[in-house]
């Protein structure tokens, strides 16, 4: 296993040279667990930003390693899918969405389009897109949670609050524990023969101690196994098992 919090092009294009593809996987996708605010589930986005321009049968794949990782990583019996696109409807999408969306019916537990509003929402378990568009939401609702969060604390200093405010931060912190970067530890590249944990470039100790957390349980719940296994089974089509 490894953990990298630098560039991420660099930890993947590490750990394809060092670890290599699982045959059959077409491209690595990035997996990142989103918490869902009041509870103690993660829905898993995948792409997160390995690859920014995929063929639609990719996606088809990565829904697949997503489900997988879902069931033993997440603790989702049966995962169920949806694809990220401008609206719920069939048809809704560009030519990617589109095709994609045909090829998904054919993936278990697949539930249709859902949008960017559902990516905290327990609508579906794994949310399924190109890395562009996963990258772009992924850091849309980051700086949508700071943004918010720095409002609250700016209206709790106003004086009119004063007697109340220190009670009400510590249990704002409490509530937004299961939010916060620190404790998700990081995103999983899904589809190497090894474990690879990719942490934000501002990650504190706290949250490269969340990260070795995740790569270690992986190895021990044999993620990389049942990954294989899913891909062997026929699920990811024909492909090479070398880094390039």
């Amino acid at each position: 296993a490894m953990v990298g919090a630098g560039n991420t092009g660099a930890t993947m294009a590490a750990a394809l040279l060092r670890m290599g593809r699982i045959r059959g996987v077409h491209r690595p996708a990035i997996a990142v667990p989103v918490p869902v605010p009041g509870s103690a589930r993660r829905n898993l986005l995948v792409d997160a930003g390995a690859t920014v321009d995929p063929e639609p049968g990719w996606l088809t794949q990565w829904a697949e390693l997503g489900r997988e990782y879902a069931r033993v990583r997440l603790g989702v019996d049966e995962p169920t899918v949806g694809l990220l696109s401008n609206g719920e409807e069939p048809g809704k999408g560009d030519r990617l969405r589109k095709e994609a969306f045909a090829l998904l019916t054919t993936v278990k537990g697949f539930a249709g389009n859902v949008e960017g509003r559902d990516l905290m929402r327990p609508v579906v378990d794994v949310v399924v897109t190109d890395g562009f568009t996963g990258n772009v939401a992924l850091k849309t609702l980051e700086g949508a949670m700071f943004g918010i969060a720095g409002l609250v604390f700016e209206v709790l200093d106003e004086p009119a609050w004063s007697e109340v405010a220190g009670a009400l931060k510590l249990r704002l912190l409490e509530a937004a524990a299961p939010l916060l970067p620190d404790n998700t530890g990081g995103a999983v590249l899904l589809g190497v023969r090894g474990v690879c944990v990719i942490s934000h470039g501002s990650s504190s100790s706290a949250a490269i101690v969340s990260a070795v957390r995740v790569a270690a349980e992986s190895v021990r719940a044999g993620v990389v196994d049942r990954l294989t296994e899913v891909i062997r089974q026929g699920a990811g089509g024909e492909g090479s098992d070398d880094a390039g």
